[in-house]
C-alpha cells in the first residue's frame, strides 16, 4: 500500500470514528442513536465499497459462465439449531446475493445446483418441502426480483421435469416463458439434475436424430453431443462447492472436463460471503492466462496434425504440445 492510500484510509477512519463519538455524545439516548447511525453508514460504506472492488475487477478477465454446488443448508441449519427448511431458505436468500454480484461483476451466465436427482431418496417431509420452496421462490424470483425485472435476466430450468409434481413444472413453464426474451444473465437453475442423466439424454438424442436422417453419421462427433446437453452456454470457467466437501456429486462433470476452474469453499453454503467470491475471481484471474495456453493447446491436439504423415506423428506432435 502506498504513503497516499495510507494516508486516505487513515483519514476516512478518524472521520468515520469521529462521526460516531459526535452522534453519541450529543444523543439524549446515545446507545441507540449510535447504533442507528452505525449501521446506516456501515451499509452505505459496504455498497460504496463493494463498487470500488468490482470496478478493480473488471479490468481484468471476466468469466463468461460460473456453476455453484450450493451444499451445506441442512448443517448450517443443525449448527444454527434450526429447522431444516430454515437451512433451505436461507440457501434461496444467499442465491439472490450471489446472482446479484455475478451480475454486479458482468457474469452472462450462472448454474446453480438446485435438486439432485438422488435427493428424491431424501425423506418425504424433506422433499415436499423443497418442492413448495421451490413453487414459491421461483415464482418469486420471475416476478419480484430486481435481477429480473431491472437487469432482464433469463431463468431456464436443467434437468429431468418429468420426475417433478405438475404444479411444479407449471411454476417452472412460467417462470422460463415470462422471463425467455430477456437479454440479461441466464440463470440455469439445474433442478432435479445429474450429470450422467444429463448424458444419457443427449446420446439418446444423438441416436434418435442420427436414425431419423436428420444428423448424419459422419457428422456424429464430440461437439454434435455436446450440442445435445442440457445445461447450454459457453464453456464453464468457474465451478465453485460450498461446505468443505471436495467432490462432484455428479454435477457438470462433461462441462468441468474443459479446464474449469475448481474451487472448493469450507463454508455452508448459507455463509458464503461477499469475501470468497471476491477472492474466486482474484485467484481465476491470476491463473486465466495459464488456463487459456492450456485450452489453446488441447484445442490445437484435437484437430489433425496437417503437415503430419501417419497417426503416429500426430500423436507425437501433440505430446510435444502439451509438454510444452
Amino acid at each position: 500500500m502506498s504513503q497516499q492510500s495510507e494516508f486516505i484510509f487513515a483519514l476516512s477512519t478518524t472521520v468515520f470514528l469521529a462521526y460516531v463519538v459526535l452522534v453519541g455524545t450529543h444523543s439524549k439516548h446515545s446507545a441507540m442513536p449510535l447504533q442507528k447511525h452505525c449501521r446506516k453508514l456501515c451499509s452505505q460504506a459496504s455498497k460504496i465499497f463493494r463498487k470500488f472492488l468490482v470496478h478493480i475487477l473488471q479490468q481484468g478477465p471476466i468469466p463468461k459462465h460460473v456453476a455453484f454446488i450450493m451444499d451445506g443448508n441442512r448443517r448450517f441449519a443443525r449448527k444454527s439449531h434450526q429447522v431444516t427448511t430454515s437451512g433451505h431458505v436461507a440457501g434461496f436468500h444467499k442465491l439472490a446475493n450471489v446472482l446479484e454480484w455475478c451480475n454486479d461483476l458482468g457474469i452472462k451466465h450462472v448454474s446453480v445446483f438446485a435438486f439432485a436427482i438422488n435427493n428424491f431418496n431424501r425423506s418425504e417431509e424433506e422433499v415436499s418441502a423443497l418442492m413448495h420452496l421451490a413453487k414459491d421462490k421461483l415464482k418469486e424470483l420471475a416476478d419480484n426480483s430486481e435481477l429480473v425485472r431491472y437487469h432482464g435476466a433469463r431463468i431456464r430450468i436443467v434437468g429431468n421435469k418429468a420426475l417433478l409434481p405438475s404444479e411444479v413444472r407449471q411454476v417452472m413453464d412460467y417462470a422460463e416463458k415470462t422471463t425467455q426474451d430477456n437479454k440479461g444473465m441466464t440463470l440455469n437453475v439445474c433442478f432435479p439434475y445429474s450429470s450422467t442423466d444429463e448424458m444419457t439424454s443427449a446420446i439418446r438424442a444423438l441416436i434418435d436424430d442420427a436414425e431419423s436422417g436428420k444428423l448424419q453419421e459422419s457428422k456424429i462427433s464430440e461437439g454434435a453431443l455436446e450440442s445435445r446437453l442440457q445445461i447450454p452456454g459457453p464453456d464453464l470457467d468457474i465451478l465453485v462447492r460450498t461446505s468443505g466437501q471436495i467432490r462432484f456429486s455428479n454435477f457438470m462433470l462433461w462441462q468441468s472436463s474443459k479446464m474449469a476452474y475448481i474451487q472448493f469453499i469450507d463454508v455452508y453454503w448459507p455463509e458464503f460471503s461477499l469475501f470468497h467470491m471476491l477472492s474466486i475471481m482474484i485467484s481465476w484471474q491470476c491463473a486465466y492466462l495459464g488456463i487459456e495456453k492450456k485450452k489453446q493447446t488441447v484445442a490445437e491436439c484435437a484437430r489433425p496434425c496437417m503437415l503430419s504423415a501417419s497417426v503416429s506423428d500426430d500423436e507425437t506432435c501433440c505430446s510435444e504440445r502439451e509438454a510444452a
